[in-house]
């Protein structure tokens, strides 16, 4: 394949990233305190995974990552930044910044970089502290990257709270690179600022054969379309086997030409579809098309959760993502459950210790204290930065946590470096608790100074930091309690429904 095609799928791909708009989000700062890297970077998920249920967290060299694994099924050999300088290749241009070049220095050094760049090779410079960032030319004078440009980070660490903003993905003009003012006051993007200790251009499109055979359809058949998978039942929110789950297929033309749009839908196992499983619409110039299906849930499926189901648009697999499956309480048990943990923290007792008495009656045994929590959900890690859990095998019908809702400051995540879709959560929401459920909260690896509190449809019962009496929060001061989460430095959600018999 030429050069010139390989070049045009790439753009494609990365072009499909950058339409995701504000479902797609700058994450850098570490919440794992060994690796220091964001558990929250998908690198690994295709463009479509991100949708109004599910922000994509990116960074710099996951973007460029993501790219070239989603259009050649390439991994680039390193993952910070620093080390990308020395390790993707073939580079084509290094230079190592004294700080001491004039202006005439850097202007010639602008042209030889200006006149060898082509589309989709890889900028990436080294700081003289912390990482460096990582940028992919797109041609004609323009680059894209993944940066707050300027904005807090996705989290603020120091207040705990998410901070989103319109968008995590830029495409911005190569003049912002070459600055020619003092280096005093060059911008931080800059080659040449201060704070830039060398830089490389790397070209990996050289070493790389034929692209994947969906990256063609992405550059082909489903050029300018849009597409995403949403469900009746995202986040943390489940659903009883045999019950039914709804997907919305959403296909927008981004072109100013008409359209047509074939779009399937395969079960994934452990489910059946409901209806027909394949339509055909025309789409106007700049117009949307939804189309909707339905499964139905196996009665006698066991498993955690359902996978997505295959969903294609003019042939572009098109990512839907996987529904949780267990027990949910019936209204009746629901009100039980809520009036019997009121009750008993009314009488003093903690969240966690009255819905233990509540399920109880329900034939669910739970523990009532944190630090059984502690140990039988967590490994304990002893570090040079302090202690530090890891999750161990998760069984939710078992230890009735729900699957991938546990995260915090001090918990690691080996699943960051290979599994495409890691057993840990993103990003939680009031959206994601349901009616019976509890958030507990551990200061350390031990569970001697935690909290607790319980979830009754409207608001949050219990007490939000060690010692602290019970209260309830509802409304904005429930969604800051939530948002702070993953500041702390472990947090587990637990749904003891997923203990209930069938």
């Amino acid at each position: 394949m030429r050069k010139e095609e390989k070049q045009r799928i790439l753009l494609a791909v990365a072009r499909a990233y950058y339409d995701r708009g504000v479902y797609c989000q700058y994450d850098q700062r570490s919440m794992d305190r060994v690796l220091e890297l964001t558990p929250r970077r998908r690198k690994r998920l295709p463009p479509e995974a991100g949708n109004s249920q599910h922000t994509l967290f990116l960074d710099c060299s996951g973007y460029v990552s993501a790219i070239y694994l989603q259009a050649f099924g390439y991994e680039l050999p390193s993952d910070l930044t620093w080390h990308m300088v020395e390790h993707v290749e073939p580079k084509v241009f290094y230079y190592e910044v004294t700080h001491e070049e004039t202006r005439e220095e850097r202007e010639r050094l602008e042209a030889e970089i200006r006149g060898l760049l082509e589309p989709g090779d890889l900028i990436t410079y080294q700081r003289i502290k912390g990482s460096g960032h990582v940028i992919m030319y797109l041609g004609d004078g323009w680059y894209t990257d993944c940066t707050t440009n300027g904005a807090p980070n996705s989290y603020d660490y120091e207040n705990h709270r998410n901070n989103f903003h319109a968008n995590g993905l830029w495409i911005q003009s190569l003049d912002k690179l070459f600055l020619t003012d003092t280096p005093e006051k060059l911008a931080g993007h800059s080659m040449f600022c201060q704070l830039t200790k060398r830089l490389a251009i790397s070209r990996p499109l050289n070493i790389l054969e034929d692209p994947l055979p969906q990256a063609v359809i992405r550059a082909g058949a489903a050029q300018g379309l849009w597409c995403a998978v949403e469900n009746s039942v995202p986040g943390l929110r489940q659903v009883k086997p045999g019950s039914a789950v709804g997907y919305r297929v959403i296909v927008r033309n981004q072109t100013e030409a008409e359209k047509t749009a074939e779009i399937r839908l395969e079960a994934p196992d452990g489910s059946k579809l409901e209806g027909a499983g394949a339509q055909t619409v025309t789409i106007a110039g700049g117009a949307e098309a939804v189309v909707e299906f339905r499964l139905r849930v196996d009665a006698g499926n066991t498993a955690d959760y359902l996978d997505g189901p295959l969903v294609t648009v003019n042939g572009l697999e098109v990512y839907a993502h996987r529904v949780l499956l267990g027990n949910v309480l019936t209204e009746a048990q629901r009100e039980a459950v809520c009036a019997d943990v009121r009750a008993a923290m009314k009488n003093g007792d903690t969240a966690l210790a009255a819905a233990a008495k509540a399920y109880a009656a329900l034939g669910v045994s739970m523990p009532s204290l944190a630090s059984r929590y502690a140990v039988g959900h967590f490994f304990l890690h002893d570090s040079t930065k302090g202690d530090v859990l890891s999750r161990r095998v998760q069984q939710p019908a078992k230890d009735l946590t729900v699957y991938s809702g546990f995260g915090g400051t001090g918990v690691i995540t080996p699943e960051m470096g290979s599994i495409p879709m890691g057993p840990r959560t993103t990003y939680i929401s009031r959206a994601d608790l349901l009616p019976g459920d509890l958030i507990l909260c551990l200061d350390d690896g031990f569970g001697k100074s935690s909290c607790s509190c319980f979830y009754d449809g409207e608001s949050l019962m219990g007490s939000f930091a060690a010692g602290e009496p019970c209260r309830t929060l509802r409304d904005s001061e429930l969604d800051s309690f939530v948002d702070s989460l993953f500041g702390r430095y472990a947090f587990l959600l637990l749904r003891p429904s997923l203990g209930l018999e069938n």
